[in-house]
């Protein structure tokens, strides 16, 4: 074999597993450590905090390029919780959230933008009450690495936006509940290849 196409195989046969290393990683949605919090004015006495659950979900992340990132997340609206019965039930009645007629919001990236060392931002669309709207959410690279407990890769982040609740709809007590909700966001991934993989129908 000439030198020449050699030292070519032997450059290609070191760079494959690099590149295998570099290549962005698929993640799911851990729903236990996952929490979506969000609040609004309250009177202008409060901001009171609800919760929310993600149902379902998935994110792909490139710590060498997060420009090649995206996440489609699956929010169950039904989840919303005040810690107060009445309260939950009036958020999800149809003056608030109507989870009868729109029991889950999407939320798809359609760009990700790195703004820092460990922050960045989401510009994606919000399907929300039958409308949708872009949305940009600003988060910070917290950690990837190993999960001693799970004997998982994890990566972990935290995030918030702001939306302004008419744009969805919600038009109902201007002069109760202010009209920016903020959103917060804890999120870890568990690292899964198949995740946002189309799954087999069941019979």
């Amino acid at each position: 074999m000439p030198d020449a196409i050699r030292r070519l195989a032997l450059v290609a046969a070191c760079a494959a597993p690099l590149a295998a290393v570099a290549a962005p990683e698929t993640w799911r949605f851990d729903p236990v450590h996952t929490q979506v919090w969000f609040s609004a004015s309250h009177q202008g006495f409060s901001h009171p905090l609800g919760r929310l659950r993600v149902k379902d979900g998935w994110f792909v992340f490139d710590e060498d390029d997060w420009s090649a990132s995206r996440v489609d997340v699956t929010i169950d609206l039904a989840s919303a919780d005040l810690g107060d019965a009445k309260w939950n039930e009036t958020v999800k009645s149809g003056q608030f959230l109507d989870v009868s007629r729109w029991p889950v919001a999407r939320y798809v990236s359609r760009s990700v933008e790195k703004t820092s060392a460990h922050g960045g931002t989401i510009h994606g669309e919000l399907h929300f009450r039958g409308e949708t709207r872009p949305v940009d959410v600003a988060f910070t690279l917290n950690r990837v690495g190993n999960d001693p407990y799970l004997f998982k890769r994890k990566a972990g982040f935290s995030a918030s936006a702001t939306l302004q609740r008419s744009a969805f709809g919600m038009k109902r007590y201007a002069e109760v509940v202010g009209e920016d909700i903020d959103l917060r966001f804890e999120i870890e991934g568990i690292r899964d290849r198949d995740a946002g993989k189309p799954q087999p129908e069941e019979r």
